[in-house]
């Protein structure tokens, strides 16, 4: 059985990736633009998001989710 502990940290590691992914591109340049555009601010801003309720989720300790 999957406790919030465990799911908490699933969901902060894969919000992570999503994040660096998206910070990644940038600097590899993918793309004809250069600089930060409004859906990578929002991806970034989800992602922090995402890491705040994987953060919530293993404060909550190891009940089942």
């Amino acid at each position: 059985m999957v406790t919030k502990r465990q799911l908490g940290i699933i969901v902060i590691g894969v919000t992570f990736l999503g994040v660096a992914g998206i910070i990644g591109v940038d600097f590899v340049g993918a793309g004809e633009w250069s600089g930060f555009g409004p859906l990578q601010r929002l991806g970034v801003g989800l992602g922090l998001v995402g890491i705040l309720v994987g953060v919530i989720l293993v404060l909550l300790g190891n009940r089942p989710a």
